[in-house]
């Protein structure tokens, strides 16, 4: 009876799964002046969702202005020729909307979701403030002390962030993933409103620009409106991305960072290769899925082993995003609690890595990995902000929005013989860098004798 259930079950949520990808065709247009305008009719409810893409991040950033795409993501709230400060936010209230924006080291997006009837009053709003921005010294100082107690808040106070700054550093000589996109302090200190009003220049021109609606609208309307809005826009050279190829490193790299902590806090990364559609994408694809069986979830191999029976960390976790540029820094984690040392922690780690390698994931394992994957892909397009956010995401980095479909199909391809290739190819300790958080003596502080080592 229990095989039987089983059985119905996994068919129900295969059938869901087939279903709930059967989202509406992607429609494109593109501009004369480059403008893009990728658009998913969606007529379930009367709301849309806006996204403004921009191709700019804090890869573009020159040495010493680090920061600079966060701190215009700021400024662009901050008025223009026709709205006020504050004005943009407010109008979108007003309609029954919220706005916000978010910038990562290959991006910059603004997205609003609102009223389906208000989306061609949001774009002309959209397009005023991207081209006619007032960019006002008096904001930039206020604003830049905002983005710097930021900065204190999210990194500077939490030794676990501080950390994986350090590593990301340490573990990179040419990529810029190797800065942080807040910014380092001592350039957020030193950018002028001229740096601001140069990178607006620079960066901000309609060759940059994708246009992502998702939503109850109708796209040859949607067509239109971006024609007369950021598609009358006049077109402006668009500056190379800077993507170098990193290094591989000639052996393993450590570094320990002392830091105010109460616990010591363990990590590693190491280099791996993103998604290029019909390049490799069996390799990457099995890379996620292996990062699944690992850490996704309370049940995953990394949490029953390390923390749950060996008992060698307070909690573990690992990550891997295939949807870069370049590259990307895999990485996983312990958390130790009392008695729990960061030797005994590495060892047990590398220990379930090589097991990894040499025996190959049992068949329901790996099934529930890929299962799991292609479910959070299908409930996450009940979500706009989502559906749009993987769109815009594709298209801005280089992948392409057309082929979101056929990386779910290279999930459903991976077998355990792909899952063994990764560790012993990508997951080795002689490609990792070594991050060891050690909790700083107070003076005068007698320090206890550490505990001895674990196996």
């Amino acid at each position: 009876m229990h095989r039987l259930l089983t059985l119905i079950t996994g068919l129900l949520l295969a059938s869901t799964l087939t279903t709930g990808l059967n989202a509406a065709e992607l429609q494109h247009a593109e501009f004369k002046n480059g403008v893009k305008l990728i658009v998913e009719e969606d007529h379930s409810a009367p709301v849309a969702m806006v996204q403004i893409w921009l191709k700019v991040g804090g890869r573009d950033e020159l040495p010493g202005k680090t920061g600079l795409a966060h701190v215009f993501e700021h400024m662009m709230f901050k008025g223009s020729k026709q709205l006020a400060p504050g004005e943009f936010s407010r109008k979108i209230s007003a309609m029954g909307g919220n706005d916000n924006a978010f910038t990562s080291t290959d991006y910059t997006a603004y997205f609003e979701t609102v009223p389906a009837s208000q989306v061609n009053s949001v774009l002309r709003m959209e397009a005023e403030r991207f081209a006619n921005l007032k960019l006002r010294d008096e904001d930039f100082q206020k604003e830049i002390r905002v983005i710097m107690e930021e900065r204190r808040m999210r990194t500077e106070d939490d030794p676990n962030s501080r950390m994986f700054e350090e590593l990301s550093a340490a573990s990179l000589r040419l990529h810029p993933y190797r800065n942080p996109v807040i910014g380092w302090m001592q350039d957020l200190k030193r950018l002028t409103i001229k740096d601001v009003r140069a990178f607006y220049k620079k960066h901000y021109v309609p060759g940059n620009v994708t246009v992502v609606v998702v939503g109850d609208v109708d796209f040859r309307e949607m067509q239109q409106t971006v024609k007369q809005t950021f598609g009358r826009m006049k077109a402006r050279p668009v500056p190379e991305r800077f993507n170098p190829v990193e290094p591989e490193s000639y052996g393993p790299k450590r570094i320990n960072v002392t830091l105010p902590a109460q616990l010591p806090f363990f990590a590693l990364t190491l280099t791996t290769p993103v998604w290029e559609p019909g390049v490799n994408d069996r390799e990457c694809a099995a890379i996620a899925v292996a990062t699944q069986i690992l850490a996704g979830g309370r049940s995953a191999e990394l949490t029953r082993e390390l923390v749950d029976r060996q008992r060698k960390a307070f909690s573990v976790g690992a990550g891997y995003d295939p949807f870069g540029m370049g590259l990307d820094l895999w990485y996983a984690y312990g958390v130790l609690g009392p008695k729990q040392t960061p030797e005994a922690f590495e060892s047990a780690l590398w220990a379930l890595m090589r097991k990894m390698e040499k025996t190959p994931p049992a068949e329901p394992a790996l099934a529930a990995a890929k299962r799991q994957m292609i479910a959070a892909e299908v409930f996450a397009r009940d979500s706009l902000y989502l559906r749009a956010k993987h769109i815009g995401t594709l298209e801005t980095v280089g992948i392409g929005a057309a082929h979101q479909d056929a990386w779910l199909g290279a999930i459903r391809s991976i077998t355990a013989a792909d899952i063994q290739n990764v560790f012993k190819t990508w997951i080795r300790a002689d490609r990792a860098t070594t991050g060891l958080l050690l909790p700083e003596e107070t003076p005068g502080e007698t320090p206890e004798k550490s505990p001895e080592k674990q196996s």
